[in-house]
This record gives C-alpha cells, structure tokens and sequence, in this order.
C-alpha cells in the first residue's frame, strides 16, 4: 500500500507542476482526522501516545525524529513496544488509527504528503497483529459530463482513503473521496465502500456505492 501510495504521489506532484494551485501549502480532507505534529526542526526527537485499543490493552507511540519517523504498538500500561507498525523518512507522512470495538482489528490510515491517503488492515495475532490483504478500492472518479466543459485544474483530495466506522458485525466502512475545484467551483466524488471479513479474515468488498456534490463558492 505504502508503495503505491508513493508513486502516486510522484505522479500527482507531474501532473500539479503544470497546472495553477491555489493553495501554497497541503490541503488536507475536510474529514481528514488529526494527524501527529510533525518533527522538531532543531533535530530533537520527539514523541506522542495515541489511539488507546477499547479494551485499554494496546495503543500507539509515534516518534518524530530528524530523519526518521516511527510508529510503535505498545502496552500503554507500561510504555513497553510491542511491535513497530511503520517507519519513514519522509516528513510528510501523517497516521491514524481506528480502532475495532473488540480491539482485535485496527485501521491504519496512512497520508505521504498531499492530497493521498491510504488504509491498511491490522488483525490480532497474540499480543501483535499482522497486517491483512485487502482488495484494490475502486477509485472515485469523477467524470467529464459533470464538468460541463470547465477547468478544474486542482486536486484537493485524490482518491484520499479514510476508514469511518467498525460496524457490529465487524465489517469496515470506508470513504474514498476525490475533489476538484477552479474558478470559484468546486466537484467531490465520494465512494462509501463496506468491507467485510470471513473467519479466515479474509477481506471482500460486500457493497460499493458513489455520490457527487457541485459546490459555488
């Protein structure tokens, strides 16, 4: 997932070199969820404890370092890591966690830079957990008829990922959302996809809807 995010973040950054941005700065989801303050410049590492699981058992320590960024599993109790879950170089890369009810899945949404997010998938395997293959999302495309021939020359989100709810019977709703805007106007695409699990943990996706939204400034 990682990978992919990656090089999709190299051909976002091609196609927005020819094109007029508005903002200077990243331009996160308007339902994007709060991400951990990025590194000290001075070169100082420095760390947060977040996502406590609902079973108060596990949570997450992200460490921001001059050169490197990490994200640990823990026992919260005694601040011991248990397994190191990611790790990057670049400063740009952003996490979340949403946990399941029953603490033994969590999702994992992962943003490298601007307008890409990604999910992973993690199950409960003893006191670690294991990362699950998931199916390819479809994307949330919008398409040409709705532009009535305007520009839209930038990507506000593209394809952004954002996992929003662990339903009872443990199936995992997820966004996939793409936004456009230009000129005062602006389109969103926003594809609701529930995955479900079998009890080999297996990952389908059970239902795949999209909706469209045209805003004016």
């Amino acid at each position: 997932m990682q990978m992919q995010l990656r090089v999709l973040i190299c051909l976002v950054g091609l196609a927005v070199s020819t094109a007029t941005v508005r903002a200077e700065g990243p331009v996160v989801s308007p339902t994007a969820p709060p991400v951990a303050a990025p590194a000290a410049s001075n070169g100082d590492t420095k760390g947060s404890i977040d996502w406590p699981s609902k079973d108060g058992t596990s949570a997450f320590l992200s460490t921001n370092g001059e050169y490197e960024r990490t994200l640990d599993l823990i026992d919260p109790k005694t601040q011991q890591k248990r397994q190191r879950i990611d790790e990057t170089d670049s400063s740009q890369t952003y996490w979340h966690v949403l946990w399941s009810p029953d603490s033994k899945r969590f999702a994992l949404m992962t943003r490298l830079g601007h307008p890409i997010q990604g999910i992973d998938v993690y199950v409960r395997a003893g006191d670690t957990f294991r990362k699950l293959d998931l199916p390819d999302l479809p994307d949330a495309d919008i398409p040409e008829r709705l532009k009535h021939g305007k520009r839209f020359p930038h990507f506000a989100n593209m394809n952004w990922q954002e996992a929003r709810e662990w339903k009872r019977d443990g199936s995992l709703v997820v966004t996939v959302e793409t936004m456009i805007d230009g000129d005062g106007r602006s389109i969103t695409a926003t594809r609701t996809v529930v995955l479900g699990f079998d009890r080999a943990d297996k990952a389908r996706i059970v239902k795949s809807t999209i909706k469209y939204e045209t805003e004016t400034d």
